[in-house]
């Protein structure tokens, strides 16, 4: 077995065992349109929504290269959202993490090489994944 497949398998798996076991999968909402129906008001709640938007999206997402699924892409969010916010030197001493500055420090670009996540669209165009998640922040704010 090649190495780095076997790092990334385990990596993968750590990455699922914790995402599975925090509290925020436990939050997230049932379903996407459910949660549209209800005011999203905090930005937690709206970066449990976001999360959740790319867990159903059904889009392939593109991280450092390689080709993830949407469920993968989600609970890697996740998983980088509750280390994030665990990190004091990250955010600083402040408790609370904005929706956009979700999107900005944690979900659009790798923390170890620096590049943008992309996602391909069911017709084949590809986006930033800031470009995405800020396009769907700005359909909750609408609201």
């Amino acid at each position: 077995m090649n190495i780095t497949l076997l790092f990334r398998t385990i990596y993968l798996s750590i990455t699922l065992t914790l995402f599975l076991t925090s509290p925020i999968y436990a939050e997230l909402p049932s379903n996407a349109k459910a949660e549209t129906s209800k005011k999203v008001t905090s930005e937690e709640q709206k970066i449990k929504y976001l999360i959740k938007q790319v867990n159903d999206s059904g889009v392939i997402f593109i991280r450092n290269g390689d080709e993830h699924t949407a469920k993968e892409a989600s609970e890697h969010l996740a998983f980088k959202y509750k280390k994030a916010t665990n990190m004091f030197w990250f955010f600083g001493p402040k408790t609370k993490v904005t929706a956009k500055e979700f999107i900005n420090k944690i979900a659009s670009q790798s923390s170890t090489t620096g590049k943008p996540y992309l996602i391909r669209l069911k017709d084949g165009k590809t986006v930033t994944t800031k470009e995405w998640l800020d396009n769907k922040l700005s359909q909750i704010n609408d609201q």
